[in-house]
């Protein structure tokens, strides 16, 4: 348990440990930590975590050894943080803290500090009455008051946090790719039931905006959950009577969407909000075939 003490000398600041004496402690204390002096390409590229991109749009800015970005006068080691009293500042279990070692704290910074033998990883702030206190990202904790007897010393600043991207297991991949299969099949199944519902149903046809009704029953009903787009692409591709007049276009099913918005409810709704007699009797039709 915390206790607060009143403090009452006046201008007081924590020591600072010099680099020499944080890399003792962590050597003495089995804190594993690595000098960042790997040289890597900085991108002026944001990574895409959709679509893949064209790695020779990668336009390489300038090279550096990360994390010198954040070195001044002082040098830059990585520390693994441990425990959960800092989750609200997005720092978790076993991200590594890139420490400016020796350098003066600000209020705000996130610093790693020494208080009775123990190394910790909390906010540094100064309050109205010039406390000093190292504050917790999580409501779960308490916020710990330093005092000159429990001789609290701040190794260093955090400037940067990496997360390092975990291998994902076998069973993990396979999981992912067997869902992912899945689904591309029964979208495929759908889209070869629709193409024998088309044209069984040709004659309910009016115009290729008519597409737009195949496209919300088989969202709805189906569970196709792709682009408009990959669907025009695959109704194109269907296999249609010869005397079918009305086939799919690019972009005619998303046009068609945006001028009539109950096509974003779900199919069900649509009478109720508006579609025509022609559109609610193609929607039945297909819906019927298709269930």
């Amino acid at each position: 348990m915390t206790k607060t003490v009143k403090l009452n000398v006046k201008g007081w600041e924590p020591d600072v440990m010099t680099p020499e004496e944080a890399v003792a402690y962590m050597d003495a204390n089995g804190i594993r930590y690595e000098i960042c002096d790997t040289p890597v390409p900085v991108l002026g590229n944001k990574v895409s975590c959709g679509v893949p991109a064209d790695m020779g749009d990668m336009m390489i800015e300038e090279f550096t050894s990360l994390p010198s970005s954040a070195v001044r006068q002082h040098f830059v080691v990585d520390v693994p943080a441990r425990g959960d009293s800092m989750i609200e500042a997005d720092i978790h279990e076993n991200d590594w803290l890139q420490l400016e070692v020796g350098a003066i704290p600000s209020d705000g910074d996130i610093v790693m500090a020494e208080v009775d033998g123990e190394f910790l990883a909390k906010v540094y702030f100064t309050d109205n009455q010039n406390r000093k206190w190292l504050l917790p990202k999580n409501k779960k904790y308490k916020p710990i008051l330093l005092t000159p007897k429990d001789q609290p010393r701040i190794s260093g600043v955090v400037h940067h946090i990496t997360k390092k991207a975990p291998r994902q297991s076998y069973n993990e991949c396979m999981a992912i790719l067997n869902s992912a299969l899945l689904e591309m099949r029964q979208e495929g199944d759908a889209m070869q039931r629709l193409a024998k519902a088309v044209g069984d149903g040709c004659y309910l046809f009016w115009a290729a905006s008519a597409w737009a009704v195949a496209y919300g029953v088989v969202r709805d009903c189906c569970g196709y959950d792709g682009s408009m787009k990959e669907f025009e692409r695959n109704a194109m591709n269907m296999i249609l009577p010869a005397t079918f007049k009305y086939e799919c276009t690019m972009g005619t099913v998303q046009r068609t969407i945006s001028n009539h918005p109950y096509m974003r409810l779900h199919v069900d709704k649509w009478k109720e909000n508006g579609a025509s007699v022609r559109e609610v009797v193609l929607a039945e039709f297909l819906k019927k075939f298709l269930l």
